[in-house]
């Protein structure tokens, strides 16, 4: 999958500030979006939709109001085609519970345990 949109959502802005130079240094050509917020990027999927996009989501788990995984539900009921969207779940540890939600979701295309990496980004489309 090559994106055309990154999109990057952290609840933290240190970590979202440093993901997103991690991420441009693999994706330098790609346009890259942020959001501290999930509400706020909920709020602009469903609006906007980014239908033309093939999207990248670096989606961190635990977040206040909506958990990754609950972020995920609420686009899946609201948006039919998902085919455009491929997920990179954020965690600070990997728990055999979250790797079991994460089965629930084809859309999500790998974990990467916190801190993001160049190397770490690279394997997974490297090993895709």
């Amino acid at each position: 999958m090559t994106p055309t949109l990154i999109i990057l959502i952290d609840d933290n802005p240190i970590t979202l500030f440093y993901n997103e130079d991690v991420v441009r240094e693999v994706f330098s050509e790609v346009k890259i979006i942020t959001y501290e917020s999930s509400t706020t990027f909920l709020e602009d999927f469903l609006a906007l939709k980014f239908s033309q996009e093939e999207i990248l989501l670096f989606l961190d788990i635990s977040m206040p109001v909506y958990s990754g995984f609950e972020l995920l539900e609420e686009i899946e009921e609201e948006i039919d085609d998902l085919n455009k969207l491929s997920v990179i779940m954020l965690t600070s540890s990997k728990m055999k519970s979250d790797t079991e939600k994460a089965t629930r979701f084809p859309i999500i295309i790998s974990y990467i345990e916190k801190p993001v990496t160049k190397l770490k980004i690279t394997d997974i489309f490297h090993n895709a």
